[in-house]
């Protein structure tokens, strides 16, 4: 036995690292039983990263009819993963609201047009771990609200919820931002801010943390960028590329981030390329990284009916989301209804299914969550 312990300590952590990393999810889960030094790197942030590569696992959806969360998995996706929540109590009564880079935002309790506070969840299905947030403040009368998670676990374990605030403003008759609340998982409190000078009109796109700003798409064809935790700094825009068709959803890109870079994908006009780029924030200027073929992907070359630009303009496929770094791109098929997976390496289209509007895209989390403070409430 003495001389089995000794071999195992005799190895390196990198040697251990390769033999391990070819372990299926669950018998690497108990490794720590082996010896202390296993159950040490089963936790260490550096070699779980090499230990459990972040495979897409699919895209997450709840029908309206429906309680239960759901995965539609993707080709090749990890199928290990426990999405429908049977750990938490109560998950029968909660509502999928978003999903960030492995963290998905619930909510339970009161209905969407109640006037309550609002009650969250931020859950982590990879390790079936959750936290209950602090309520929000009561909603205003003749308010609506749209809420977003904000992760980024290469920069920072913290992450964000962001209540926005939307009315109707009697002139216009549109939906305006007036005022944001924002939680931060490191104060475990909501701050208020209500700077927004001008319009803000949001689209149900992706958004993107990176480098402690929020990115967010508008309907005027630009990026809405935020400073978090520091909402003193006053938000700035700046135009998309490609094409700008504020009303028309057909032609709506959708931003992303790889590499600790901003990028964004649209179709072009006609629809037979994607067209990707990346934000140069030095330059601030938007530069054209990959255009990747329609016409090879679906086998024709007609993808718009209808008058370019005009309200009969419509297009066979609209983007939901990508991954530039796991060469993915998501796609909505408006001929057959269907969601689609693109891959940028393969340039093959394979078919998802039917899916409920705006599924979110789901790669697994494997760290927990930080220790929190005593008087800090889990649900």
């Amino acid at each position: 036995m003495n001389s089995k312990k000794s071999c195992i300590s005799a190895l390196t952590d990198d040697l251990v690292v390769n033999i391990l990393s070819r372990l299926p999810l669950k018998s690497f889960c108990l490794i720590k039983c082996v010896c202390k030094s296993w159950a040490i790197l089963s936790t260490d942030n550096y070699f779980c990263t090499k230990l459990l590569p972040r495979t897409p696992a699919g895209l997450l959806y709840q029908d309206n009819d429906s309680s239960l969360i759901q995965i539609a998995r993707i080709p090749s996706g990890n199928s290990e993963i426990e999405t429908s929540l049977g750990f938490m109590p109560h998950h029968q009564n909660v509502k999928l609201v978003d999903c960030s880079n492995g963290l998905i935002l619930l909510t339970h309790g009161s209905k969407s047009d109640s006037l309550d506070a609002v009650h969250f969840i931020v859950c982590n299905p990879a390790t079936q771990e959750w936290i209950a947030l602090p309520d929000t403040r009561p909603r205003l009368d003749g308010s609506d609200y749209v809420s977003m998670l904000a992760f980024n676990p290469s920069s920072s374990p913290c992450f964000y919820v962001f209540n926005f605030q939307k009315r109707i403003f009697p002139d216009s008759g549109g939906f305006v931002i007036t005022e944001v609340e924002i939680f931060s998982s490191q104060d475990f409190n909501w701050i208020v801010y209500g700077g927004f000078e001008t319009e803000i009109m949001m689209i149900p796109m992706p958004h993107v943390l990176l480098h402690g700003t929020l990115y967010l798409q508008t309907v005027e064809h630009c990026v809405f960028a935020i400073e978090v935790p520091d909402m003193y700094t006053p938000y700035r825009t700046f135009e998309l590329p490609g094409i700008s068709c504020p009303m028309n959803n057909y032609i709506w890109g959708c931003l992303s981030e790889s590499s600790g870079m901003l990028q964004y994908a649209q179709p072009n006009f006609d629809g037979c390329w994607l067209q990707i780029w990346r934000f140069n924030i030095r330059t601030e200027q938007w530069n054209k990284t990959h255009s990747p073929s329609m016409i090879d992907a679906f086998g024709r070359d007609v993808f718009v009916h209808g008058h370019p630009f005009g309200n009969d303009w419509s297009e066979d496929y609209g983007m939901m989301s990508f991954d530039l770094e796991r060469e993915i791109v998501f796609l909505r098929d408006h001929v057959s209804g269907k969601v689609l997976s693109y891959s940028i390496r393969t340039g093959k289209l394979s078919e998802i299914g039917d899916l409920p509007r705006n599924p979110l895209y789901y790669v697994p989390y494997w760290h927990k969550f930080p220790p929190v403070e005593e008087e800090q409430t889990w649900w």
